[in-house]
């Protein structure tokens, strides 16, 4: 899949929305892209927080629900995961269930991406 896909593209800019002013790293999407099931993903990790979150691309919304419910069934102990579906992309995340701050960012970054755009 390429990289520069729009989708991508489009998951990029509403993750960016809601990480705002936050410094983070370039993460690999956890799961990987692979064990997923999706085409592409990328993702990314907060530094002052527990915070990380991964962006798939899916053939399309049906596909990216299916896979948010499968990880939803999968969330580690002391974790929380939330994801959200904006077409053919899905928006993963996980925090620790003690990190209060790191809640907060994940609820900004789910209504960027599942906001009007």
């Amino acid at each position: 899949m390429n990289p520069d896909h729009p989708s991508l593209q489009r998951g990029e800019v509403l993750l960016r929305l809601g990480t705002g002013s936050d410094e983070v790293l370039p993460a690999d999407p956890a799961p990987s892209v692979r064990d997923l099931g999706a085409h592409a993903g990328f993702g990314q990790a907060w530094t002052s927080t527990s915070v990380r979150a991964s962006v798939y691309l899916f053939d399309g919304y049906h596909d990216a629900n299916a896979a948010e419910a499968r990880l939803a069934k999968q969330v580690p102990e002391g974790q929380r995961g939330a994801g959200t579906v904006n077409g053919d992309l899905l928006l993963w995340t996980t925090v620790k269930t003690t990190d209060e701050a790191g809640r907060a960012i994940v609820e900004r970054l789910l209504g960027a991406f599942a906001g009007e755009e």
